[in-house]
């Protein structure tokens, strides 16, 4: 409850937008997670993913917990770290900054990173194969906006392209 309270108070202070994105790209994300949503909802109702994959047992009970607080911790310390240049959607704010220190020395995306390791968590508590199905799409969907957002950021910012090469996108030396 804390992580959802600081996200939406914190939405508050960001920067203006200076440069927004087309407006029919602004829904595509909200029309693909619905889409996603609905076909899961409707083919777990044809092919039984309700089918346990990994057992519930202590040690993954422990494992999924730990990564979920994990990802949390991520996801809460790039936010503070990105502080007003923060937004929901792929846009540059008013004086914008590339933001290089804390989780982004490591990940250019830690935000993402943080949240597909809560996932990642919940799945493996969850157990089933739905939720690691749910995991993928969720992955595939940030993948794509995070491009979007490396384009309009090495448009704007001549130092991205070399941020790119000696950084990772979403996982430590590998992705």
């Amino acid at each position: 409850m804390f992580a959802i309270a600081f996200w939406i108070l914190s939405a508050f202070s960001v920067k203006r937008t200076a440069q927004d994105q087309p407006s029919p790209r602004k829904f595509i994300y909200v029309f693909l997670t619905a889409a996603a949503a609905i076909l899961l909802n409707t083919l777990s109702r044809i092919i039984n993913w309700n089918r346990t994959f990994i057992p519930h047992t202590f040690a993954t009970g422990i494992l999924g917990d730990t990564l979920v607080l994990i990802g949390l911790f991520i996801a809460i310390w790039a936010r503070i770290t990105i502080a007003g240049n923060w937004s929901a959607r792929v846009v540059l704010k008013e004086h914008h900054e590339l933001i290089q220190r804390g989780p982004y020395r490591v990940v250019r995306h830690p935000i993402y990173s943080g949240l597909l390791l809560m996932l990642f968590g919940t799945a493996i508590l969850n157990g089933q194969v739905g939720s690691f199905i749910v995991l993928l799409f969720c992955a595939c969907g940030l993948w794509v906006k995070l491009r979007r957002e490396e384009a309009l950021l090495s448009k704007h910012f001549p130092q991205y392209s070399d941020y790119m090469r000696h950084t990772t996108a979403l996982v430590p030396f590998v992705l």
